[in-house]
Parts: C-alpha cells; sequence; structure tokens
C-alpha cells in the first residue's frame, strides 16, 4: 500500500534548452518516468534538491497531486534549497444579492 502523486515539472528560469530534465531527474530517482504520472515517489524532495544543485542556475518548479481531495502543492527548487507552497481552498461567504 502507499501514496500516489502525480508530479509535473515546470522550468521557472535558467533554462538551456539542452538538457533533458525528465530523464535525468528519472535516473536520480530511480524511476524511469517519475514526472506525468501517478507514482510513489517518497524521496522526491532529497532527488529534487540533489539534482537541483546539478543545475545551480535553474529555478524548477515541482507540482503535486495527491490522490487525496485537496492534496495539492508546489515545490519550488533552486541550487538544493526547496520552498514548498500548500493549495488554499477558499469559499466566497454567502451572498443573498447572488441567490437566482
Amino acid at each position: 500500500m502507499g501514496y500516489y502523486t502525480r508530479h509535473e515539472l515546470e522550468i521557472i528560469s535558467g533554462d538551456d534548452y539542452i538538457t533533458d530534465y525528465k530523464k535525468e531527474i528519472g535516473e536520480i530517482s530511480g524511476y524511469g518516468n517519475c514526472l506525468y504520472d501517478s507514482i510513489k515517489w517518497y524521496e522526491h524532495e532529497k532527488d529534487m534538491r540533489k539534482y537541483s544543485k546539478n543545475h545551480p542556475n535553474t529555478l524548477f518548479k515541482l507540482i503535486g497531486e495527491g490522490e487525496e481531495s485537496g492534496d495539492l502543492w508546489h515545490e519550488y527548487y533552486l541550487n538544493g534549497k526547496m520552498q514548498r507552497v500548500k493549495a488554499q481552498i477558499i469559499f466566497e461567504d454567502f451572498d443573498s444579492k447572488k441567490l437566482e
């Protein structure tokens, strides 16, 4: 049993337009295809920190969507450092003027 998460990678800045990031991250993670599929990539933070050190001028954005409702997050990696941002789901207050 495990928890599946779909991971998607974006290059925010510093792309050299030569490197096959998807392939290289797959090699570091040990998964042939760890991006754009739902997998159990438990070591993604450790792997991405390591990988971003290999490309210190590239800002990576890893987008995650877990199997549970509302489990959405973005992680930013730059030269081995990481910032994690969780989604905030906000509902508007009731407004009687919007009743149809």
